[in-house]
């Protein structure tokens, strides 16, 4: 059976609308990469809903984690999904992060919460695939800790795999054709290449839910997501103030005094600032005539409360990371199952 050589789907030629189709078997792009290479158009609009991999060699896992997924660092204990492999964090996209950021700072306390749930990374490695940025030095730490094995790329989908997997080929003079994008979930099967004496592998992206790619179309939602360097938008905030995400989410701050919360977007994103409404009929009616994204489903609302005296983050899905110092009372209103963490902020 033929792949497509940009995302690993088997190709076909039966089901237009169906992944993987070609007009001829011959072709070895399917439709839908060779619009988005071609044309950065996404034609199918379907997601696909990948899972962990299953490794079941003994293997050296590369775990990529996007700095726009912090609040999901340890969502996964890999030490149960790969209890006889080593593992190393890469923590990509580090060029959208403010350059005053502290990675060390980052690196050691993601060490600190690891360590309390017993899970060990060799190595916490911080690059940036889209800038080239310590691709040589995650080279050399993987084969410092290869021992003969296979290598495997897992990570969240759009934690830039496949990007990463590219960079890494180009600098060891191997072509491939994989894909990268904004799309969620593009690579549809694996892609290896030789590395040292055995290989290295891009899986499949994990699916995470609630994203904003099911509740947007791709040429809605490809703008919203944060791809370079982020200057926050800073609020000075009373109780009872509110923070429209475009028309897709609010923040509403209620209780903690005045205080300076910082918002991380796209600058494509809107931010609208206005008091407080517990019924939020406001925006539900005005949503659509304020703002260019606008999603119209069900809106639920969701309240934390934060005791503590830290910096914490407030993740709605992919696209916007709220920053904040404890105590207090945030409430967010978001679309129903649209992914919303509460964390402690590393940066």
């Amino acid at each position: 059976m033929k792949k497509c050589s940009g995302c690993g789907v088997i190709l076909q030629t039966n089901t237009e609308k169906a992944l993987g189709y070609v007009k001829s078997i011959e072709h070895d792009l399917c439709v839908d990469c060779f619009n988005l290479k071609n044309y950065s158009k996404v034609t199918n609009q379907e997601i696909l809903k990948g899972d962990m991999p299953t490794i079941k060699e003994e293997a050296l896992i590369i775990y990529v984690l996007s700095v726009n997924h912090l609040s999901l660092r340890l969502k996964y204990r890999l030490d149960r999904h790969f209890p006889n492999s080593k593992t190393i964090l890469v923590l990509n996209h580090l060029d959208t992060l403010e350059k005053s950021v502290n990675i060390n700072r980052m690196i050691h306390k993601i060490r600190e919460e690891a360590n309390i749930l017993k899970m060990r990374f060799e190595e916490i490695i911080p690059v940036s695939a889209l800038q080239n940025y310590n691709i040589d030095l995650l080279i050399d730490t993987i084969s410092h800790y290869q021992n003969h094995q296979n290598v495997y790329l897992v990570g969240f989908q759009n934690s830039g795999k496949s990007l990463l997997f590219r960079r890494i080929a180009e600098k060891m003079k191997h072509r491939t054709n994989v894909l990268s994008g904004k799309k969620p979930g593009l690579t549809q099967g694996e892609f290896d290449m030789p590395f040292n004496d055995r290989k290295i592998i891009d899986t499949p992206g994990i699916f995470l839910d609630g994203g904003i790619a099911e509740f947007l179309p791709y040429e809605a939602y490809k703008e919203l997501l944060i791809e370079s360097r982020v200057k926050p938008t800073i609020y000075q905030l009373d109780e009872q103030q509110s923070v429209y995400l475009d028309g897709i989410g609010v923040f509403s701050y209620l209780e903690g005094g005045f205080k300076g919360i910082s918002f991380y977007a796209s600058s494509k994103m809107q931010l609208h600032r206005t008091k407080y409404d517990s019924s939020y009929v406001k925006f539900d009616s005005r949503k659509e005539h304020l703002f260019k994204n606008s999603v119209s489903t069900t809106f639920v609302k969701q309240v934390f409360r934060i005791k503590e005296a830290k910096r914490y983050e407030v993740a709605f899905a992919d696209i916007a990371f709220v920053h904040l110092m404890g105590p207090a009372v945030v409430e967010v209103y978001t679309p129903k199952d649209f992914r919303v963490v509460l964390s402690e902020a590393l940066y």
